[in-house]
């Protein structure tokens, strides 16, 4: 059994590999970490056959706590995507270790499907659109804010804007305030995806695969069709795959 971990600014993805096979997969909220017991979600015993702890982290302090955490229930010292596993894709960045490791395996993860030029787009706390080109290299992309974090801005921002819950609106011309903020953040964000999705493709000159991951992927994969699947735990699909990789290359 291996523990794929992936610590973002809201949420704490678990999936449980078994047979290099996703098992399960659970989530736990970045804020609740201190209250959840994973002995809540685990068996006691399954910790002991725990052979390898990979994590893929993007919230440093959650990260501590969570060595901590695993630390005192399980034997196995967990590994950091980036850190004691160097990311085993090229990055053609400026400033590579500056890139988040999130959508590094994202990236890996999306090639080992596709094996040609993608684009991933991951939907959540921020939406990130990212490029990998013919042979897997990380090509860069575009971070925005992401529904949540647009619709918490304008609410603390302003005086007497009211937060709202974002789904898609019966009208683009709202009748009320909050139907105006759902439908300028709905719209917004989707027309945002679909036009940067549009610049990368011409970017890249080619029509690259789109994948989509991330809370909010199937709200905005029915509107924007180019977006081939939804896949929710490709995240922890690439931190699988980045484990398994350094384990291949060790052996060499």
């Amino acid at each position: 059994m291996r523990l794929a971990i992936d610590i973002g600014n809201t949420n704490i993805h678990i999936g449980v590999f078994e047979e290099d096979i996703l098992h399960s997969a659970h989530t736990i909220r970045s804020s609740s970490l201190l209250q959840t017991n994973f002995t809540k979600i685990f068996d006691p015993a399954a910790f002991s056959r725990v052979q390898a702890v990979i994590l893929a982290s993007v919230n440093p302090q959650v990260e501590v706590g969570i060595i901590g955490y695993i630390g005192r229930h399980s034997p196995v010292q967990p590994c950091r995507i980036g850190k004691e596993i160097p990311i085993p894709i090229p990055v053609l960045t400026d400033s590579p270790e500056m890139v988040g490791v999130d959508r590094l395996v994202n990236a890996i993860a999306a090639f080992e499907r596709t094996r040609n030029w993608t684009i991933v787009v991951d939907a959540g706390t921020a939406i990130t659109i990212d490029g990998i080109n013919e042979k897997g290299a990380f090509l860069g992309g575009s971070i925005a804010p992401g529904i949540e974090t647009s619709v918490k801005a304008l609410h603390h921002a302003t005086a007497l804007l009211p937060l709202v819950s974002v789904n898609k609106p019966k009208n683009v011309l709202g009748k009320n305030t909050e139907e105006a903020i759902q439908s300028g953040i709905y719209w917004g964000t989707v027309g945002m995806v679909r036009h940067v999705i549009d610049l990368i493709s011409d970017e890249m000159n080619c029509q690259p695969t789109v994948l989509a991951t991330g809370g909010n992927a199937p709200l905005l994969a029915q509107e924007i069709p180019v977006i081939a699947a939804v896949l929710p735990h490709l995240t922890l699909e690439g931190i699988h795959i980045a484990y398994k990789m350094h384990l291949a290359a060790s052996l060499h």
